[in-house]
């Protein structure tokens, strides 16, 4: 098993394996939109330092992965330097899962964020990644709310 965090030559590989993981939430006839969409988002942000991938990769298919998008606000009490970051889509393949994949790359990424000067780290869970999450040491927070915009 690779464990690395992801460059140009790995978006086409991501794109079908973020698909995959989206399938679960989106619907099948947005998927094309969606698909290239996140290819032009990743041909952009992939060697910049706003976007960090980290992947599993178990002889060439990618097994595992997970990203995170960095942003910048005003300081807050609870983020001094105003750089947060949101995890998004910690997937792992069903064949490959309650093996640690998701931790190692997550874990990975957890550095690089704080190599980063990264104030805190945002996410939505699902029921199934909550235990991973608590144990990486996220806690859920009160007092959220959101608005979509569309």
């Amino acid at each position: 098993m690779e464990y690395r965090q992801a460059n140009r030559n790995d978006v086409a590989a991501f794109v079908e394996n973020r698909l995959e993981f989206s399938a679960l939430f989106v619907a099948d006839a947005e998927m094309d939109a969606f698909r290239n969409r996140t290819k032009r988002y990743l041909e952009e942000h992939i060697d910049r330092d706003d976007l960090m991938v980290f992947l599993a990769v178990d002889d060439g298919r990618i097994v595992s992965s997970c990203m995170a998008c960095l942003f910048l606000t005003a300081p807050l009490p609870s983020c001094p330097t105003g750089k947060s970051a949101t995890l998004l889509n910690v997937y792992t393949l069903e064949a490959y899962r309650r093996q640690g994949h998701a931790e190692t790359i997550v874990r990975m990424l957890i550095e690089r964020l704080r190599e980063a000067d990264v104030d805190r780290v945002l996410l939505d869970y699902t029921d199934l990644g909550l235990p991973l999450y608590r144990k990486l040491g996220f806690v859920e927070r009160e007092k959220q709310m959101h608005l979509r915009l569309r």
